[in-house]
């Protein structure tokens, strides 16, 4: 076994590059309806503070937003932002857009009622830093809600071909 540490910063350097290489909010619009179960599954409430991790183009933001919420969406590529803030607009939902690295979230501690992602926080190199910020940053007694893909489905299965082929840095989950 390779005891060499995954050097996080030239993983997620290489990751931002290829989210921002596509129109990958093209795909993510595909998606909404995984927002909007999300956010019942979360039971959102009117003027809930909700955080989207590693939003994307904003589905669950949207979704939280539809309801009430007060939103910050956030990502680390500024172009998929960009085009959560113009769905945004066009429904008149008032939802603030943030840069931001879902393993470093720049939010006080019990920031949030809400913390949400769908099919973001899950491609962090980091799992475990991720998860203690979405920790941090949901109050005491606030609720998390993701949505992922599993190793054992369709999309999990799709990821471990590729992966035979373009293998993850040793050491990467």
């Amino acid at each position: 076994m390779d005891n060499t540490p995954v050097d996080f910063a030239a993983v997620k350097t290489r990751q931002q590059a290829a989210w921002s290489s596509g129109d990958y909010a093209v795909i993510g619009t595909t998606l909404q309806g995984v927002g909007e179960s999300l956010a019942e599954a979360c039971d959102l409430c009117w003027d809930e503070r909700v955080l989207d991790v590693a939003a994307g183009n904003g589905n669950a933001s949207l979704a939280a937003a539809r309801r009430g919420c007060r939103v910050i969406s956030t990502d680390y590529v500024a172009a998929l932002l960009d085009r959560g803030a113009e769905r945004a607009r066009a429904e008149r939902l008032n939802i603030a857009f943030q840069a931001a690295d879902a393993e470093a979230l720049p939010f006080a501690d019990a920031s949030f009622d809400v913390v949400l992602s769908t099919f973001g926080v899950m491609f962090t190199p980091d799992q475990p830093r991720a998860a203690a910020e979405m920790l941090r940053v949901c109050r005491p007694g606030g609720r998390i809600g993701l949505a992922n893909w599993t190793p054992d489905g369709f999309i999990g299965q799709l990821f471990k071909t590729l992966g035979r082929h373009l293998p993850p840095p040793a050491g990467l989950k």
